[in-house]
């Protein structure tokens, strides 16, 4: 007997797709109230001191996070 089975080692097994899922999930949401909280602040800053534009530099500060959610937390690993 030369060839010799060496166990595969739990820290090298690919996290399941389920799991993958969930953390895309979680972070879509996190990124969603941000975003939602980001309007109530803008908002605010309006009420507080009449000026539209910080209120308007806050949204526009909001627009692109689902475009940059999708590049970044939609990444997934390669295949294999």
């Amino acid at each position: 007997m030369s060839a010799h089975r060496h166990p595969i080692s739990i820290t090298t097994a690919s996290v399941s797709l389920d799991e993958r899922h969930r953390l895309r999930v979680r972070r879509h949401v996190i990124v969603s109230v941000g975003r939602l909280l980001a309007f109530v602040l803008s908002a605010v800053v309006y009420g507080l001191t009449g000026n539209p534009w910080p209120a308007v530099a806050i949204i526009g500060v909001s627009i692109p996070l689902p475009w940059l959610v999708a590049l970044v937390v939609d990444d997934l690993p390669p295949w294999g």
